[in-house]
């Protein structure tokens, strides 16, 4: 029987655009412009100047779409999905979505409980629209003590990301996401406070 591929908020515009590239090839643009302006300061300050304006634009962009993802997973965490990374031996094989992390085991998607199961559904990475068919762990039930007490994720998976650890029908399987739609999902340990 087929499943429902899970139906996420959608990424916004501003989401998708540092991605796409507009907004660094709009700061090229314009570094490009006042390139004629800033030749009398010479080549090495002309350089400091570029790099330290995409820096600043690239955190000042940052810094904007903050709040908008905040919202999109709270709208997320309201229908019981959570947008996460997941690792663990016993995945399928074939070709993940592209993103930066799998390289290190993880895989990210978005997760759901339905019927005590734990639905996760791969992303792409740049778009965030779901893809693939969805992957159900069954008997979910989150572990805690020793070392599977949940503990920051790592740089790469994100800021204010959290590793919480499961056991399933599969194995243990570590589940990294915001606390908020970690515990919307299920996958929260109830025993952590």
């Amino acid at each position: 029987m087929a499943q429902e591929t899970l139906h996420p908020t959608p990424y916004g515009w501003w989401e998708k655009a540092p991605v796409a590239g507009l907004f660094i090839g709009l700061a090229v643009a314009a570094a490009a412009t006042i390139a004629v302006f800033l030749k009398l300061l010479g080549s090495w300050s002309y350089m400091a100047i570029v790099v330290g304006g995409i820096f600043v634009f690239q955190l000042a962009l940052t810094l904007l779409i903050a709040p908008l993802r905040r919202k999109r997973e709270a709208m997320d965490a309201e229908m019981g999905v959570v947008e996460c990374g997941i690792r663990c031996k016993s995945l399928p094989l074939g070709p993940p979505p592209p993103a930066a992390s799998y390289q290190r085991g993880w895989l990210s998607g978005y997760a759901s409980e339905e019927n005590g199961s734990l639905v996760f559904q791969p992303r792409s990475a740049f778009r965030g629209s779901v893809v693939g068919s969805p992957l159900t762990f069954h008997h979910v039930m989150p572990l805690t003590g020793g070392l599977r007490t949940p503990v920051a994720a790592p740089w790469y998976l994100g800021r204010g990301r959290t590793v919480v650890f499961l056991k399933t029908d599969r194995g243990v399987i570590e589940i990294s996401g915001s606390v908020i739609g970690l515990k919307a999902a299920g996958a929260y340990p109830t025993e952590v406070v």
